[in-house]
């Protein structure tokens, strides 16, 4: 028998060779089955991208036109940068009009009233839900394709960024971006049990409630514990660096250079800050003297 040389000095290539060893031997032994049976593989069907609907789903309670200008500004950012997308942006009044929803607690937050909204018309519709407060830093077509090809995408709060999550009730899950295949898998078990955990109910455990549901759906079916670990798994530092520049002061201009090179498509803001960090968060995303453009003039530059 032939001694490798170097196995004896280096243990750690016996146990290589001893892997790749044993995995030749499953590969001989399925190719065997295969031949007895006269069975071939085909994975075309799971295996192939899915095509996400380009339709881009945004709500505001009160309607558009009566949004705050950062959220007038969010929206601008996808209709422009999307212009191959159908946006729409529903309020309670033009809701019905794609989705029926039940009759529910009185109580419910606005929140959680619109993680129902967003589950149902990603499962009966299919597309991209984005929150109002979410700015299109890249188009869609430039690199969503790529990660949902499994029929779902989320950002993920991986174990690298979570020490960012707030306010330190740990989560794996985001829903601000939300995009999907209709019918999906994941986004039809999420909906499905959404829905029932509201029936009767008139407040949750907690507000992040549909967040930590997923998580427990990994549990309660195989078939979404087997789609979830098929969708990649991209932190949620990147599309949130500009709330964290403008909540903890990081240096401005390394914040931009990455906002530039591609590395975070998508940024979540919120309509809530002052009018000193939306300025700041302005100027991240659309260049130095944004804070002081009108909303015409954020057109005019979202075009450029």
């Amino acid at each position: 028998m032939r001694v490798d040389v170097l196995s004896t000095r280096k243990p750690w290539i016996w146990f290589f060779g001893l892997v790749v060893r044993l995995k030749q031997l499953r590969s001989l032994g399925r190719r065997i089955i295969r031949k007895l049976t006269g069975q071939t593989r085909d994975g075309f069907e799971n295996s192939a991208p899915r095509l996400i609907p380009k339709t881009i789903w945004i709500f505001w309670d009160t309607g558009e036109e009566n949004a705050p200008d950062v959220v007038k500004m969010c929206v601008a950012s996808w209709r422009l940068r999307n212009p191959n997308w159908t946006v729409h942006v529903l309020d309670r009044t033009t809701l019905s009009r794609f989705i029926q929803m039940p009759e529910l607690s009185p109580e419910i937050t606005i929140q959680a009233y619109t993680n129902l909204v967003r589950f149902r018309l990603l499962k009966e519709h299919g597309g991209a839900w984005v929150d109002a407060t979410s700015f299109c830093v890249r188009p869609l077509d430039h690199w969503l394709p790529v990660v949902a090809q499994q029929g779902f995408f989320a950002f993920y709060w991986t174990k690298a960024d979570r020490w960012f999550t707030w306010p330190g009730y740990t989560r794996e899950v985001a829903s601000w971006f939300l995009a999907s295949e209709a019918g999906g898998e994941i986004i039809s078990a999420w909906e499905e049990y959404s829905f029932d955990y509201w029936d009767g109910r008139r407040l949750p455990h907690l507000y992040f409630w549909c967040q930590s549901l997923y998580e427990v759906l990994r549990y309660l079916r195989p078939s979404f514990r087997r789609a979830d670990h098929s969708v990649p798994k991209l932190g949620c530092l990147a599309p949130h660096i500009v709330h964290d520049c403008v909540l903890r002061a990081r240096d401005p201009d390394r914040v931009a250079r990455i906002i530039a090179d591609g590395a975070a498509p998508v940024q979540k803001l919120s309509w809530k800050w002052t009018e000193e960090q939306i300025g700041l968060a302005k100027t991240l995303l659309l260049g130095p003297g944004a804070d002081r453009l009108s909303q015409d003039e954020i057109t005019d530059r979202l075009q450029a």
